[in-house]
């Protein structure tokens, strides 16, 4: 069998470091052809000689690394869209934040499909980066543990079939802590999550259950679903990562310990499967299993989700774009760690737009959502 081709976006972070992982046990089955980075170009050179990569892309290269001859180096935005140009099998899309829209974009449009390890594209352009798919007759395939894991139950040959789904959460570093001490959360409490290790944006996002509303207007794009579809409910153990249920009152579930190598293997090998060096799961040795309804009055973000897709499609690019000023602010010391979601809240309830039909639309509401939160974020500095 041939091997696929593989292009990775964000080579150098934590999706990127699991999927090099994962192709480093796996290599009679891949082929890594490009790589990208934002500036750290001494590791992209160091990925590159190990996998022989021929086509590298980076936005800065203070080191001023020299690469090998032979090798096509790409810079910036338009690097990245001539990058995920190439033809492939598969693009690993693991760039942070909105920066991942366009090459996410532009790998559909060109014919490859996508494993989609952030949500940010679908949650703001969802309906768009699926109408693409479609067109193109190529596959967004999530990464995201949840996600993953209602793609492995979720059957769409018989969707009619399908009452909804329930996504889990972990609860993040947060669960049991009182709510009368969250004025107090420092910057390292937040990045301490209790499962999984992502890099800090995301860890923030855990903490404020952020993640959980914007996997809610993900799961809605991805699997074509209400927001009356789409439940939400804690899991510490996070063994269970999603369930499907059916209108029989079956319920398909899928289990496995934390990690990112199996659903990033399940998405780049599809329809593959493969015997992974990961460790098994004995439900003896686990013993036991608790959910829990979330606490609304702990993590009020969770609720942006559902109300994200009850709304005009805008609603859902002012909701990821306040986000992410508020936690950059709070990653740098300059706001309190509740005010994340007072941040985000007035956004939505101060902001109005005509519905977004284009990316260009999508992109111009996002500019201004981000200076209408830079503005009003100012209020809330320590």
């Amino acid at each position: 069998m041939a091997l696929k081709n593989i292009i990775l976006l964000g080579a150098t972070g934590s999706i990127g470091k699991s999927t090099l992982n994962l192709i480093r046990q796996k290599r009679e089955k891949f082929n890594l052809i490009g790589i990208s980075a934002f500036r750290n170009t001494k590791q992209l050179k160091i990925i590159s000689e190990e996998f022989n990569v021929k086509n590298i892309c980076y936005f800065e290269n203070y080191d001023d690394i020299k690469f090998s001859s032979g090798v096509n180096i790409m810079k910036g935005n338009q690097g990245l869209l001539e990058l995920t140009s190439i033809n492939c099998d598969v693009v690993v899309s693991g760039i942070s934040g909105l920066a991942g829209l366009m090459p996410a974009y532009n790998a559909l449009n060109n014919g490859n499909n996508i494993a989609i390890a952030n949500k940010e594209p679908l949650v703001v352009a969802g309906h768009i980066l699926k109408e693409c798919s479609k067109k193109n007759n190529v596959k967004i395939l999530p990464v995201d543990s949840e996600h993953n894991s209602i793609f492995q139950c979720f059957d769409n040959n018989r969707r009619e079939n399908i009452s909804h789904i329930t996504l889990t959460a972990s609860g993040g570093p947060f669960l049991n802590r009182s709510l009368n001490s969250f004025n107090t959360i420092t910057i390292e409490e937040a990045l301490k999550h209790p499962k999984w290790e992502m890099g800090n944006k995301i860890s923030i996002d855990s903490a404020t259950l952020i993640n959980k509303a914007l996997e809610v207007i993900e799961a809605g794009h991805l699997f074509g679903l209400k927001s009356s579809q789409i439940n939400v409910v804690i899991h510490p153990e996070s063994i269970v990562h999603g369930l499907v249920h059916y209108k029989d009152g079956s319920v398909l579930a899928n289990l496995a310990l934390p990690n990112m190598i199996s659903p990033l293997s399940v998405a780049i090998g599809y329809p593959e499967r493969y015997n992974l060096n990961l460790p098994k799961l004995n439900l003896v040795e686990v013993s036991q299993l608790n959910f829990l309804n979330p606490d609304f009055k702990k993590f009020p973000g969770l609720n942006f989700g559902w109300d994200a897709l009850n709304g005009p499609n805008y609603v859902s690019i002012i909701l990821n774009a306040a986000n992410e000023i508020a936690v950059d602010l709070f990653l740098k010391k300059r706001i309190k760690f509740t005010s994340i979601v007072q941040i985000i809240d007035e956004c939505l309830n101060k902001q109005k737009f005509i519905s977004a039909h284009s990316l260009e639309e999508i992109l111009d509401i996002d500019k201004k959502s981000r200076i209408f939160a830079k503005n009003i974020s100012e209020k809330f500095y320590v």
